[in-house]
């Protein structure tokens, strides 16, 4: 059984652009990615220098690199991207990962509104968002727009 203690979130560094371009472009996360090209380097170069210091975290389980999770903020709203390394999947870290995300701006943020786009066919993720309250609130094109919500008072 794993402790809370053995899973971890960390801002991302300069020297994780590595490991998350492999993640990125590994075959079941491209398979799930609304965009399925693979990334050259060039442009996951650009993409990570534009997002390294934003709401960009590594995921690490007993401190091994286990995913990456990502917020990008647009107005008051966050859109949220994260992907697991295959020695990972189907074990429940996603979902334990967005909820250490979710705990960490509940302490910074009084209002918190996440907006995901999961493909149709991809149940796993829809499921696992779903189980942590995110609410589906339209579908377009094979894609399905969930939202997750919270106001302290």
């Amino acid at each position: 059984m794993l402790l809370h203690n053995q899973l971890k979130l960390r801002k991302v560094k300069i020297d994780d652009i590595r490991f998350i371009y492999n993640l990125r472009n590994d075959h079941l996360t491209r398979l799930s990615s609304l965009n399925q090209k693979k990334i050259s380097f060039k442009s996951h170069k650009i993409w990570f220098d534009k997002n390294w210091n934003s709401f960009f975290y590594l995921f690490l389980v007993k401190k091994k690199n286990a995913g990456y999770i990502k917020l990008k903020k647009i107005a008051n709203i966050f859109l949220l991207n994260y992907a697991l390394h295959n020695r990972y999947r189907g074990k429940k870290y996603s979902h334990k990962m967005i909820l250490l995300l979710i705990s960490e701006l509940e302490n910074q943020l009084i209002n918190i509104h996440i907006k995901a786009i999961v493909k149709k066919k991809n149940i796993r993720s829809l499921r696992n968002l779903q189980s942590i309250n995110f609410r589906k609130y339209y579908s377009l094109h094979g894609k399905i727009f969930l939202k997750y919500q919270t106001q302290k008072k």
